[in-house]
């Protein structure tokens, strides 16, 4: 093929991308990531000619990752002398990636792609004349994603590859392109670009892919890239109506970082990862303030999340990235920060008061047991209508065994009712509960164990049938003290 056709072909290749994906209203204050490579030369070329022929502004950014040492500062030289030939602003920026993979515990690539983002929106946001960046990814990377994606057990959105618009500011017009047709769109063109040694170093899984996996396949298609782009296109197009049911469903019932759990549960499997995964998406939107460094949730996150929810706990939860906990407590089903999830459902007040007729204060919860030999209709009724949780019971006091005190509840605690020994864990959960609830139910004992959990269980054999043979007990929590 000669060099107009070649050029032609390519440059057709690309206005198809920019019309299919809708990239158009994008191409204005373009950011182009520029290594020096042939993909992001070919890209860098292009974007100048379409600025040229559209008026709009561009510039470049090259990202030294600090890891081949000289041949990286060489890259970093070549695309300075590059951009200036041509006329093109460039932003130089320097990353220590090793250290960043140790630092973040990232391996090398996922570390990079990191550090090359961070930048990118680091720019994007502090230049007004800047709104997109342009990224020189091709069929090639695409196909390199989804055999890397597969392997790894990804669901649709994986299979779709790379996606050819990434929100409101990622474009990448090569998506059509072959390497081999931009090579030899860079030949036609005589757009000098530098290779990177790197790349035929197969330690990198994605070296590996494309210079071990990728040619066998070629045994079987003598194009796998064209094959598996048009897969991409065809599970995007599915996915992307897929996430729209999904996203209706959530307007619908106005979800956005908790919802009932039985709601998920009764959905389509399809439905339901995307529901976590779009609830996950919103809660981590709204710590991006606090400097988190965002992650996206894998296969066995979501499905770690989906087995609690349709699971038989009534109070569980799994830890995800960005120190963010999913849980459920009964049919809530939440996002949460993890240590406000743990103070909140988790931790609990520490206390143990020994008790005497009269006024027993506790001020770890604060609240208050009244102990009385006789009932006092007066002060149930006062105290009813003025704190938040009121109990009253009736103890036989021929059944107490030595002192009684009360505590805070334990791990293994354990009571007596209709003749069996349960664990008063379970008990919370049959009686629902709420978890951030039971430490203000204090544990009532006598030296025998739990006499009762107020609103939960009372020993066997422990009420009282007389009133004048009976010890009442007012638990009052949640209000102001009364006199």
């Amino acid at each position: 093929m000669d060099k107009i056709n070649i050029i032609r072909m390519v440059e057709q290749k690309i206005e198809r991308a920019i019309s299919d994906f809708g990239m158009e209203n994008k191409l204005n204050g373009v950011l182009v990531g520029y290594s020096g490579g042939a993909d992001s030369s070919a890209l860098l070329f292009y974007m100048q000619k379409y600025a040229q022929e559209h008026g709009i502004y561009i510039a470049a950014v090259h990202v030294n990752h600090c890891i081949r040492g000289e041949e990286a500062d060489r890259d970093e030289e070549f695309c300075r002398r590059t951009c200036k030939l041509l006329g093109i602003p460039l932003f130089v920026e320097r990353v220590d990636v090793p250290a960043l993979a140790k630092e973040t515990g990232r391996g090398i690539e996922d570390a990079a792609r990191f550090a090359r983002y961070r930048i990118f929106r680091s720019i994007i946001d502090t230049n007004e004349n800047l709104r997109h960046i342009a990224l020189a990814h091709h069929a090639d990377d695409n196909m390199e994603t989804i055999i890397f994606n597969m392997l790894r057990g990804t669901g649709t959105r994986g299979l779709t590859g790379i996606p050819p618009v990434r929100g409101e500011r990622v474009i990448r017009p090569l998506i059509y392109c072959t390497k081999s047709e931009i090579i030899g769109y860079c030949i036609a063109n005589d757009i000098s670009y530098i290779n990177d040694t790197t790349n035929n170093d197969i330690d990198y899984t994605r070296n590996y892919i494309r210079n071990e996996i990728v040619p066998r396949l070629t045994r079987i298609n003598p194009a796998p890239e064209v094959a598996l782009s048009r897969l991409s296109t065809i599970l995007r197009n599915d996915d992307v109506y897929i996430q729209r049911q999904a996203l209706k469903f959530m307007q619908e019932h106005e979800i956005s970082t908790s919802c009932s759990r039985s709601l998920i549960a009764e959905q389509d499997p399809a439905i339901q990862t995307r529901l976590i995964r779009y609830m996950y998406d919103n809660y981590a939107s709204l710590i991006q303030k606090e400097k988190r460094d965002y992650s996206p949730l894998d296969f066995n996150h979501i499905y770690s999340v989906l087995h609690m929810i349709t699971g038989s706990a009534c109070h569980a939860q799994v830890s995800l990235p960005q120190r963010i906990c999913a849980a459920v407590h009964g049919d809530s089903f939440i996002f949460m920060d993890e240590e406000e999830h743990f103070e909140k459902y988790c931790s609990q007040p520490e206390f143990h008061c020994d008790l005497k007729y009269g006024v027993n204060k506790i001020p770890e919860i604060n609240a208050t047991v009244t102990l009385a030999q006789s009932p006092v209709p007066e002060y149930e009724e006062k105290s009813r209508n003025v704190y938040k949780i009121f109990i009253h019971e009736k103890i036989a006091v021929d059944k107490i065994k030595g002192n009684i005190f009360i505590r805070s509840r334990q791990a293994g605690d354990t009571i007596t009712v209709n003749g069996m020994t349960k664990l008063t864990k379970k008990l919370y959960c049959e009686k629902k509960i709420p978890l951030d609830k039971r430490g203000l139910l204090p544990v009532f004992c006598d030296d025998e164990g739990i006499i009762l959990i107020p609103t939960v269980a009372i020993r066997d054999g422990v009420c009282a049938s007389d009133e004048k043979e009976a010890i009442h007990i007012y638990y009052a929590f949640g209000g102001e003290e009364i006199d």
